[in-house]
C-alpha cells in the first residue's frame, strides 16, 4: 500500500473513532430516585434483648442489665456455632453497660478491658480509644513524657548540631562544642522552673484530685502537687519580674509596679520584686511630684517685667492677635531675656499655623536643645519635637534612617542587624557571647550583598510607612508630602497592595493621570482577586458590588459584573456541597439511606449521565441542586444543574447520614478532621427537626461549607508525618566553611490548650 493510501486508512480510522465515541448525556430519569419507603422492620430476638438492655440501663438496674448482657452474648454465640454473621450488638451493649457504673475510674477501666475485645467496630474502637485517652492521669503522664523527651532532645541537639557540622572541619568542632554548651546552660538557666508541659500535668493532677478524692492515688499525687505548685509560683514571679524590668526600662513606672507587687504576691518577700517595686514606687512618686509642679503658677523670672510680655499674651488670647509681630518685637528688645524663650516658642507656633512647617519644626528643635534647667520653654519644645504624632517629618526621617541603617547592618551582620540575641543577660555579656557568631556572619556578607536586591522588607519599614501616613494625615499638603507620598506610593507598590498605592497616589495634587490609570487597573484586579477568595456570600457580592463604583472603565469591572450576576443567580438560602468525591466514599450518604442519588450518576457511563466534580448541594428549605457533566462530556466544564425537590423526612434522613459519615471519618483518619461551621449546623438541626420549609434567608445564616472527598483534597498521595523521633538534617555555612549531617530530635507538638498554661 503506498504511503498515501495508508495515510488516508489511518484518518479515516481516527475519524471513525472520534464518531464512535460516545458523548455524555444529561440524566433521562429523576437523578434523585422517589422517596425510599422502608417496610416496618419485625424486631427479632437481638432487638427484644437489646431493647430490654437499655431500659434496664436508664433504669439504673446492674441486674437486669447484665441478665440482658447475657442474652445478647448468648445470641452471638448461637448464630457463630450456624456459621451467621454475629448481631454487632454485644461491644456497644457492654459499653452503655459500662457507663452506668458508678465513677469514671470504673468506666476507664471496663472500657479499657472492652477495647482487648476483637469484634468492635473501628469507629467505635477509636471513640473508646480517645475516651481513655482522656482520663486525667493519663494526659498527665502523656505531658510529663513530652516533658522528658524535650528536656532530652535540647540535651541531645545541643551537642549534634555543632559535632556534626564539624565533620570536614574538626580543627573547628572544640570551639563550637563550647559554644553550644554555654548556649543551652544558659537556656537551661533561663528555663522556667515549672515547664509548659509540666505546668498542664499540674492542672491535670489537680483535676484528677477534684474528681476521685478518695482515690488510692491521691496519696502518691499529693506531694508533687505540692512540689509543682511551689514551682509554679517561681515561674510566675520570674515571668512577672522580667515584664517589671522590661516595664522599667521603657520608663512605663505604673506597669512595673503592677508587675512587682505580682511577683510579691506569688512569691511574698522575694528579694528581687521588693527591689523593683522599691524602685518602681519612687519613680512614680517623682513623677507625680514633677506633674504636680507642672500645674503651679510660679513667680514671674527674676529680672522680667510683666509689661513687656503683656502685648504677646493679648496676642496669643485674642483669635486675630498678632502673635508673630509681638513674639517677634519682643525678641528684638531683650533677646537673651527671662522671656525670651517664651517668646521663640510663641513663634515658632505662630510659623506652623502660617503652614511654614519647617520654621516651626526648626525653631522647636533649637528650643529643645537648650539647658532644661535654665530655660523655661525647653521641656515643651522637647515634647512637641520629639512626639511622633505631632512632628511626623522627623518620625518619618528617623524611620526611615532606621530602615536604611537595618539593611545596610543585615548586609554586614545577617541576623545580628537589631544586636545580639536577647537572653535576659547584661548587654556587655550578650554582646560578648554572640561576637564570634557576628564575625562568622562578616564573612559571609558578599552573598547577603546578591540578596539585596530581593530582601523583604525588614520590621523597621512598616514603622517608616506608619511615620508617612501620619504625615499626610496631619499636613496632606504639607511642605514634604511630596516626597512622603512619593515613598509610601512605592512602598505599597513592592508589596503589591496597589488599592493603598492607588489611594495614596490620588491625593496628590499633580498626579499623572497614566500613572493613576495604571494604579486603577492592578488596583481593580486585587479588589477581585480578593473578592473572588472571600468565603462569605454576603460580603462577596458586597465586594463586587463596590467594584465598578471604585474602579470604573477598568477591565476588572466587566469580570466583576459577570461575576455579580451569576453570584445573584445562583444566591440561595443555603450552599452546603456534597462533592462526587464525598458521595462515592460515604456509599450510605448517596444511597437510599441519605440522598437516594440515582445509581446511574455514579456508575462512570457517561451516556445515561454523570454526576460532575461538583455534585449535590442543598440551597436551603428542601431544595437540592444536583449538577452533572454537561452533554460535551468535559468534566472541567460547567456543570448542567438540576434542582429537585425532597420530602421532608428524606432531608432528615440525608442530613443524619452526613453528620454521622463526617464523624465516623474523623474517628478513623485524623486527616479527615471534623470542621464546625455554626450555620451548617443551624441548618442540619432545623431540617432534623422539620423546619427546614421556614427558610432563613438572612445573610448570616447561609454557609458554604463543602464535604469534599480525601482524593479531592489531598489527591492520590497524602503526606504523612514521619512516626521517627528524630529527623536527619543536612547542615552548611559558607561563613563557618562547615557541612554535615546529623539526627535532631523533633519536640512533641503542644496541645491545642497549650495558649492557657503560657
Amino acid at each position: 500500500m503506498s504511503s498515501a493510501g495508508a495515510g488516508l486508512a489511518l484518518l479515516a480510522t481516527l475519524l471513525g473513532a472520534a464518531a464512535c465515541r460516545t458523548p455524555a448525556a444529561t440524566p433521562l430519569g429523576r437523578p434523585i430516585e422517589m422517596e425510599t419507603r422502608f417496610a416496618a422492620r419485625v424486631p427479632d430476638a437481638a432487638d427484644l434483648a437489646a431493647a430490654e438492655l437499655a431500659a434496664a440501663a436508664l433504669a439504673g438496674s446492674p441486674d437486669q442489665t447484665a441478665l440482658a448482657l447475657r442474652r445478647l452474648e448468648a445470641i452471638d454465640t448461637v448464630l457463630a456455632a450456624s456459621e451467621e454473621p454475629a448481631t454487632g450488638l454485644v461491644p456497644v451493649s457492654h459499653d452503655l453497660a459500662n457507663a452506668t457504673l458508678e465513677g469514671s475510674r470504673a468506666y476507664r477501666a471496663a472500657t479499657l478491658a472492652l477495647l482487648e475485645r476483637d469484634d468492635l467496630d473501628p469507629a467505635t474502637q477509636e471513640r473508646l480509644a480517645q475516651a481513655t485517652r482522656d482520663d486525667p492521669l493519663e494526659l498527665a503522664n502523656q505531658r510529663i513524657r513530652d516533658a522528658l523527651v524535650i528536656d532530652f532532645g535540647r540535651a541531645f541537639n545541643a551537642l549534634a548540631g555543632p559535632i556534626g557540622s564539624s565533620a570536614f572541619t574538626l580543627q573547628a568542632a572544640p570551639y563550637r562544642v563550647s559554644r553550644a554548651l554555654l548556649e543551652y546552660a544558659i537556656a537551661l538557666r533561663q528555663q522556667d522552673a515549672l515547664p509548659l508541659q509540666r505546668r498542664q500535668a499540674l492542672a491535670h493532677w489537680k483535676e484528677f484530685t477534684r474528681r476521685h478524692p478518695d482515690a488510692e492515688e491521691v496519696a502518691e499525687l499529693q506531694p508533687k502537687v505540692e512540689d509543682a505548685e511551689a514551682r509554679l509560683r517561681e515561674t510566675r514571679r520570674d515571668q512577672a519580674l522580667r515584664v517589671a524590668d522590661d516595664a522599667l526600662g521603657k520608663q512605663d513606672v505604673r506597669a512595673a509596679l503592677v508587675y512587682a507587687d505580682r511577683a510579691l504576691r506569688m512569691v511574698p518577700e522575694d528579694p528581687g520584686a521588693l527591689e523593683r517595686r522599691d524602685e518602681a514606687a519612687a519613680r512614680l512618686l517623682a513623677l507625680r511630684a514633677d506633674q504636680r509642679r507642672s500645674l503651679e503658677a510660679g513667680d514671674a523670672p527674676a529680672g522680667a517685667d510683666p509689661g513687656l510680655a503683656r502685648p504677646l499674651a493679648l496676642a496669643l488670647l485674642l483669635p486675630s492677635g498678632q502673635i508673630e509681630a509681638e513674639a517677634g518685637a519682643l525678641i528684638e528688645r531683650d533677646p537673651e531675656g527671662p522671656l525670651a524663650d517664651e517668646a521663640r516658642y510663641a513663634l515658632a507656633i505662630a510659623h506652623g499655623e502660617a503652614g511654614r512647617e519647617t520654621q516651626m519644626w526648626d525653631g522647636l528643635e533649637e528650643l529643645a536643645d537648650e539647658d532644661l534647667g535654665q530655660v523655661n520653654m525647653a521641656r515643651h519644645a522637647a515634647a512637641l519635637s520629639l512626639d511622633p504624632r505631632r512632628n511626623p517629618w522627623a518620625a518619618f526621617r528617623a524611620a526611615r534612617w532606621q530602615d536604611r541603617r537595618n539593611r545596610a547592618l543585615w548586609v554586614l551582620v545577617g541576623p545580628f542587624y537589631a544586636g545580639p540575641r536577647d537572653r535576659w543577660l547584661p548587654q556587655p555579656l550578650e554582646w560578648a557571647i554572640d561576637a564570634p557568631s557576628i564575625a562568622e556572619s562578616l564573612m559571609s556578607s558578599p552573598a547577603r550583598m546578591l540578596q539585596l536586591p530581593f530582601l523583604p522588607a525588614l520590621p523597621s519599614r512598616p514603622v517608616v510607612a506608619a511615620s508617612a501616613r501620619d504625615y499626610l494625615a496631619r499636613y496632606p499638603s504639607g511642605e514634604h508630602a511630596g516626597e512622603v507620598r512619593d515613598w509610601l506610593v512605592d512602598y505599597e507598590s513592592d508589596r503589591e497592595n496597589w488599592i493603598g498605592a492607588l489611594a495614596v497616589a490620588q491625593t496628590a495634587p499633580d498626579a499623572e493621570l497614566s500613572e493613576i490609570d495604571r494604579l486603577r487597573r492592578l488596583a481593580g484586579a486585587q479588589a477581585l482577586d480578593a473578592a473572588s477568595r472571600e468565603r462569605n456570600l454576603a460580603l462577596r457580592i458586597g465586594m463586587l458590588r463596590l467594584i465598578p463604583e471604585r474602579f470604573s472603565g477598568t477591565p476588572a469591572v466587566e469580570i466583576a459584573d459577570q461575576r455579580l450576576r451569576a453570584e445573584l443567580e445562583r444566591a440561595s438560602a443555603q450552599s452546603i456541597r456534597l462533592s462526587r468525591g464525598f458521595l462515592v466514599e460515604n456509599p450510605r450518604v448517596a444511597g437510599p439511606h441519605g440522598l437516594g442519588l440515582s445509581p446511574a450518576l455514579l456508575d462512570g457511563d457517561a451516556s445515561n449521565g454523570e454526576l460532575h466534580p461538583e455534585g449535590v448541594s442543598l440551597r436551603g428549605g428542601r431544595l437540592l441542586e444536583v449538577c452533572t457533566i454537561a452533554p460535551g462530556g468535559d468534566q472541567e466544564d460547567a456543570p448542567h444543574r438540576a434542582q429537585e425537590l425532597i420530602s421532608p423526612a428524606q432531608l432528615a434522613r440525608l442530613v443524619s447520614e452526613v453528620e454521622e459519615a463526617d464523624l465516623r471519618n474523623s474517628l478513623l483518619d485524623s486527616d479527615d478532621d471534623f470542621v464546625p461551621d455554626a450555620q451548617r449546623d443551624v441548618f442540619f438541626e432545623r431540617a432534623r427537626l422539620g423546619l427546614a420549609d421556614d427558610v432563613d434567608i438572612r445573610a448570616t445564616a447561609t454557609s458554604e461549607y463543602a464535604y469534599l472527598g480525601m482524593r479531592e483534597r489531598y489527591g492520590l498521595v497524602r503526606a504523612r508525618e514521619s512516626i521517627l523521633p528524630f529527623e536527619l538534617v543536612l547542615k552548611g555555612s559558607l561563613s563557618g566553611v562547615s557541612l554535615g549531617a546529623f539526627p535532631r530530635i523533633k519536640e512533641p507538638r503542644q496541645t491545642p490548650d497549650a495558649f492557657l498554661y503560657k
